[in-house]
């Protein structure tokens, strides 16, 4: 009798059949002299066959997980009851959505209900699914499609049932075009918040990304999004997220609220959920994770930086302004580049003014070689990519987007310039802006941040002595070289991950981490599917502009497995962008909470606080609450 189905199976044997049978025992006596090994084989497959009808729990005790009650109330109380899975699993960071996902298909496997399963990560996740999250775990082998696969066999997707492959490869015309004549039983999208589908004028713009999940959608009985952060503070991004699930079901704006919030009769949502941390108990039901305490510290600007910040902003506000009258959103785009790293640091500014300069001599040396050139070139082509959008990238597409910057061809990405004499104004300006910066880069005198940064290391220099760690987390990589360098020269062992660096060699980072190096610095390659439960204390040395990448950030330590209070430090200058930039993250908070029917939401940013020492922080002796009330 099956627990499950409440059925009892029987099997009638024909007098043919029976024939075939070896009688070994005869009227009650039994023999011994059977082979024992292909007994126990059949036994064990027999077992194995029918053990999700007596075990209610089947994947987890075949698997090599320690299931937690959120991820069994998640798999068997939601998912596996739904006829057709079309979902947006959206618990907090660290919560093991992959574990999640893994108990679903195996149990969904075992019952014969899927058979053709693709899994789309970010393409630095794509080993750690197919050999750790389901490989090590489940024991489910998943073929790793890739640009070098397709070239051996471009019909892979079609021969192969089990697929892990990244967004970023699937989104190439040729592989989409190719994977689309496919159909799936399931297609799981990991990270779904990548997915950047959003409202621009009067029209819908969608990322690559999105389009491409949005056409495999149609070709799959079910669709599963995970996300830790499904919300961004718009809701229209949040709008078209659920319409990969169902666009008649969340075809417009006001039913998205209602229909994330609605339970039916058995306490459960039909297309969301989301648990946050301070909700999830173990199975004694004591809280699952530790606490995490937020704080930011703010700094002052030195005169002369004070001087720089106020001059570049000037240059940049006029330009954007100029952008913005001949709706020229590829300058507006560049020049919000190079505000975010002006609030970086002093060698980043200075870095993208040294281009900038370059790049307007390079321009007026073109025209006069040619002055007819500029009447030519009416316009450069090139995709819209919007400030929302650019939040989006990974660090390399980052890069590879600013090096734009660097290209005199791409000038009308570059600046608003009528002609050569405006040119040679704005390559004047700049370089007056140059010189500032390198006269405060190169008079060995640490920016004011760093000197708060070397103030808070110093103060807790026996902390990481002994045995402590630290991860700094950076927008940009010319920052992340720029701490690497000044760290070292101080005395401390650095690793660093950024998105330069192939899957491999991050993972080598992760070991050196654990092992020997005292502090990682990280740009936003190592916010998600990078587990740092060994280190509690984290500083954010930029602001990310998009709240979802600060919450990814901290999830990196503040997850299952964390063994003490997670510390999180946001370095904020005073009278800066950054501070508004903190404002408009409160307001994107408050939107989430209106949208998410919660008033937990990501707990990322805290009031602004006097300074205290992060030895009062850490000291278990101290009334942490009346430190940060």
């Amino acid at each position: 009798m099956g627990l499950q189905t409440n059925r009892q199976e029987t099997r009638l044997v024909s007098e043919s059949d029976l024939s075939k049978y070896e009688i070994l025992g005869v009227e009650g006596e039994f023999t011994f002299d059977g082979n024992p090994e292909k007994f126990l084989l059949f036994a064990e497959a027999e077992r194995i066959r029918s053990a999700y009808l007596f075990d209610p729990l089947f994947a987890v005790n075949c698997s090599i997980v320690d299931a937690l009650p959120h991820q069994v109330e998640a798999v068997y109380k939601v998912l596996l009851k739904l006829p057709r899975i079309r979902y947006l699993l959206a618990d907090d960071t660290g919560a093991g959505k992959t574990i999640m996902t893994g108990l679903l298909l195996k149990e969904m496997l075992a019952r014969g209900l899927i058979q053709r399963i693709l899994i789309i990560t970010p393409g630095g996740l794509t080993k750690q699914w197919v050999e750790d999250e389901l490989g090590l775990k489940f024991n489910l082998n998943f073929f790793l499609g890739d640009r070098s696969a397709l070239k051996a066999n471009s019909g892979f997707f079609h021969t192969q049932d089990r697929i892990v492959a990244s967004i970023d490869f699937i989104s190439q015309e040729d592989v989409l075009n190719n994977l689309k004549t496919a159909t799936w039983d399931i297609v799981i999208v990991d990270e779904a918040h990548k997915l950047s589908a959003y409202d621009y004028t009067d029209k819908k713009e969608v990322s690559r990304r999105y389009a491409s999940v949005e056409a495999l959608s149609k070709k799959t009985e079910h669709l599963l999004l995970l996300t830790a952060t499904p919300h961004r503070g718009r809701r229209d991004t949040f709008k078209y997220l659920f319409q990969l699930l169902d666009p008649e079901i969340f075809s417009s704006e006001t039913l998205i609220p209602n229909r994330v919030q609605e339970l039916t009769k058995t306490g459960v949502n039909r297309f969301f959920i989301r648990r946050l941390k301070e909700e999830m108990k173990d199975w004694q039901n004591l809280p699952l994770y530790k606490k995490r305490f937020t704080k930011t510290v703010q700094y002052e600007l030195t005169p002369i930086e004070k001087k720089l910040y106020d001059r570049v902003t000037q240059y940049l506000t006029k330009a954007r302004q100029d952008a913005e009258k001949e709706s020229n959103i590829h300058v507006s785009l560049a020049l919000l580049v190079m505000q975010r790293r002006l609030t970086s640091s002093i060698y980043a500014i200075m870095k993208t003014l040294q281009n900038r300069h370059r790049v307007l001599l390079e321009l007026l040396e073109e025209f006069r070689k040619n002055p007819e050139l500029y009447k030519k070139i009416s316009k450069f082509e090139e995709a819209v990519l919007s400030e929302d959008a650019y939040d989006e990238l990974e660090d390399d597409e980052k890069e590879s987007f600013d090096s734009l910057l660097k290209d005199p061809r791409k000038f009308k990405l570059f600046t608003t310039a009528k002609g050569p004499e405006d040119l040679k104004k704005e390559a004047e300006q700049v370089n007056e802006l140059v010189e500032l910066a390198e006269s405060i880069y190169q008079s060995g005198v640490p920016e004011s941040k760093l000197q708060k940064l070397y103030d808070y290391l110093q103060e807790e220099r026996s902390i990481l002595e002994n045995n402590e760690k630290l991860v700094i987390f950076t927008e940009h990589k010319d920052t992340l070289l720029y701490l690497k360098e000044k760290l070292q020269n101080q005395g401390y062992e650095i690793v660093v991950i950024h998105g330069g660096m192939s899957v491999d060699q991050r993972r080598i980072a992760q070991v050196q981490f654990a092992n020997q190096a005292q502090i990682l610095i990280a740009t936003d390659a190592a916010g998600e599917g990078i587990n740092l439960q060994i280190c509690r204390l984290l500083f954010n040395w930029d602001i990310p502009w998009n709240p979802n990448r600060l919450e990814q950030r901290m999830g990196r330590i503040h997850r299952y497995g964390q063994k003490q209070d997670v510390y999180v430090l946001n370095f904020v200058a005073r009278d800066t962008r950054e501070g508004s930039v903190l404002e408009t993250l409160l307001n994107k908070l408050d939107l989430i909470r209106e949208q998410l029917g919660s008033d937990r939401v990501f707990d990322v940013i805290s009031e602004v606080l006097e300074e205290v020492g992060i030895s009062s922080l850490l000291n278990p002796k101290e009334d942490i609450q009346s430190i940060l009330e």
